[in-house]
């Protein structure tokens, strides 16, 4: 069955992304709810078909498919056609979950990869933009007032010309759901104080965009500061923090990782935006960080175990249990600080599985509360 804190995880995720659909349907129309509604339901088909091809049990708990579908969904205008969206939430649910294992295993990022797959197949739809209250034919998704989004022109070296308030509401052409930034930066700060997400990924993930904006500002005539809000406000970068860096499969879970994480990401990002073919840098820079993030959390707890070891080789008082053998006690030492972190999760608190981030010095503690409970029992049965 799907971990218990994932399933939470996505449904407050979920339960956020409301918001960001009613804001969406109130300004582009009723068929915000129409592509919403294809993203979910072939999603789930995908999901319910490959259960029955290997002959399992379908989990109807796993929601990892469904969110990513309508995270992707929310990033795109609102005259997408209907089968870019199907097709598209086909190709990443069956190639991006399934081929790697299924849930709670694959290596990408879901919608990231959503979002390159319809960019690389269908530009011209995945990058054009509706002003708001503008009519959309509701099936087709036909209109006569199409234009170009704010991070094209940005990739273009022009500049968008609405003020700064405007761009914080949302209200300009745009992505369906994916540019409130009000409205998403309330909805993190809620997450983050509910214990939903941490604050390491999205929030040096956002500093670093914004310290590249601001020193290296890629559009000329303008202020530093002018540089760092338009490239702040546009691009959907609050989007892409918020609801696909907190992801828990795809992301390191300790916090030096986290913050790694973020750093290398906003890099790579932002390197996108500047020099790559396509607005939506960033999530072409997750899909290359995310098959870091292993080697990250190593790296890591390398390092964090060299001070373990030398925290070890300190002269123990004369009352400690007899030294075993070298060779068995450095074996018995790794299974049971292996068993630790992998029970880490489940038994030290009640954080949900997106935001657990385990400190070697909290299982160092655990270990040594386990050690003097050893040694209590052994002196009450003497």
């Amino acid at each position: 069955m799907t971990n218990l804190r994932r399933r939470n995880h996505d449904k407050y995720m979920m339960i956020a992304l409301l918001p960001l659909i009613f804001c969406g349907t109130v300004l582009y129309g009723p068929r915000v709810l129409l592509l919403n509604a294809v993203a979910l339901v072939t999603a789930r088909i995908v999901d319910v078909m490959v259960s029955m091809v290997r002959k399992q049990d379908f989990d109807g708990h796993d929601n990892s498919s469904i969110l990513s579908a309508i995270i992707f969904c929310l990033m795109l205008p609102v005259s997408v056609p209907v089968y870019v969206v199907a097709v598209t939430v086909v190709i990443t649910i069956l190639v991006g979950k399934h081929l790697f294992g299924g849930k709670d295993v694959y290596p990408f990022n879901l919608a990231a990869l959503a979002m390159c797959c319809a960019a690389v197949n269908w530009p011209d739809a995945v990058f054009s933009a509706v002003k708001p209250f503008t009519k959309v034919d509701f099936f087709s998704g036909r209109t006569a007032f199409a234009t170009a989004s704010n991070a094209s022109l940005l990739k273009d070296g022009a500049v968008p010309a609405y003020d700064t308030f405007q761009l914080l509401l949302g209200n300009y052409p745009a992505s369906m759901g994916a540019d409130f930034v009000i409205l998403i930066t309330v909805l993190g700060l809620y997450l983050m104080f509910k214990k939903r997400i941490t604050w390491h990924v999205p929030v040096t993930f956002l500093a670093t965009c914004g310290v590249i904006a601001f020193v290296f500002p890629r559009i000329y005539g303008f202020s530093h500061f002018d540089s760092f809000l338009l490239e702040m406000l546009n691009g959907q970068v609050f989007f892409i923090a918020l609801f696909m860096l907190s992801e828990p499969t795809t992301t390191p879970h300790t916090p030096k990782a986290k913050i790694i994480f973020g750093i290398l990401c906003g890099v790579m990002g932002m390197l996108f935006r500047y020099y790559g073919s396509f607005e939506i840098g960033t999530c072409f820079a997750l899909l290359i960080v995310n098959t870091m993030d292993g080697y990250i959390e190593r790296m890591v707890s390398r390092k964090d175990r060299v001070k373990v070891e030398k925290d070890e080789s300190v002269p123990q008082p004369e009352t400690a249990e007899p030294p075993q053998p070298q060779e068995a006690a450095a074996s018995t030492r790794r299974a049971g600080t292996m068993k630790l972190i992998s029970e880490a999760e489940d038994n030290l608190d009640d954080v949900i599985y997106s935001t657990r981030t385990i400190d070697i010095n909290e299982i160092l503690k655990l270990e040594e509360q386990q050690k003097q409970q050893r040694k209590a029992g052994k002196k009450n049965e003497k």
